[in-house]
């Protein structure tokens, strides 16, 4: 019997990478593997087929997903026993990538998405769940209680359904609690927050974008202790991935000025 899940309107976006990252394994050559992803699809009563047509959402969440594995495994490098703070954690699978046996991981949410998730993660000594939307700062002092080592926060899918006076809370609150950690996260510009009625997955569902960024250096204006200390755009792909993509995303990588339609962004705080 299938689990049957019920998700606010924004956390109901969770099962949009889930799909995705199930999807990747029919690919000759899939840009993430992961199994897990397949094995939890199977298990939840939803219409995933609506979304069978958008390919752009189902390569870019793969590359996201990548990108973002690839910064926590050069973090873990440098920091093996350092705390990794998944925001939005969702049904996310990143413990399972890129688990080098020594990490302290905090998977956040918010009640509705930490219930589907219990159904198929299990905590153990140095994965736990915190139950709590990201804006608020009870859930800070367990987290401060595991480690004196450096944090890394990763926001991946949430950042753009936040308004910008919570998306600035949500920095103002990591540097002040959290000095000398790093953020890792996703943002669009403003332009495709306007034309996201035309968004390939997010149209299937009423969710909302909110927050969009023209120029994510920017950032650094809102507190100088802000550093980018990393971006990566689309356009900073091979063409073995550019080539997954419509015509339509090809073009926007193309065209020096829509570069920064999307991008992921690395911040030391």
């Amino acid at each position: 019997m299938k689990t049957k899940v019920d998700l606010g309107i924004i956390q109901e976006t969770l099962l949009i990478p889930l799909w995705a990252r199930a999807a990747e394994l029919q690919q000759q050559n899939p840009i993430i593997i992961d199994p897990k992803s397949a094995e939890i699809l199977e298990s939840i009563d939803y219409n995933f087929d609506k979304f069978a047509t958008s390919q752009d959402s189902q390569v870019g969440c793969c590359i996201r997903g990548m990108i973002l594995d690839n910064w926590v495994r050069n973090y873990l490098e440098k920091y093996p026993q350092c705390t990794v703070i998944e925001i939005g954690t969702g049904l996310n699978t990143r413990f399972e990538r890129v688990d080098n046996g020594k990490v302290r991981w905090f998977d956040l949410d918010l009640p509705d998405s930490m219930a589907v998730r219990k159904q198929f993660f299990t905590e153990t000594e140095r994965r736990r769940f915190i139950t709590a939307s990201a804006l608020d700062t009870d859930w800070i002092a367990e987290v401060k209680s595991v480690s004196n080592e450096p944090c890394l926060f990763v926001a991946e899918g949430v950042l753009m359904y936040l308004s910008e006076v919570q998306v600035k809370e949500l920095f103002a609150n990591l540097l002040e609690h959290f000095p000398s950690s790093s953020f890792a996260f996703d943002s669009m510009s403003p332009f495709m927050v306007k034309n996201q009625k035309h968004h390939d997955s997010i149209k299937y569902t009423s969710a909302k974008f909110d927050w969009g960024i023209a120029d994510i250096k920017l950032i650094e204006k809102w507190n100088p202790r802000y550093q980018v200390a990393e971006v990566f755009r689309f356009a900073n792909l091979s063409s073995q991935y550019l080539q997954r993509f419509s015509w339509k995303t090809r073009f926007f990588c193309y065209v020096p000025f829509l570069q920064d339609f999307y991008r992921l962004t690395l911040v030391q705080f």
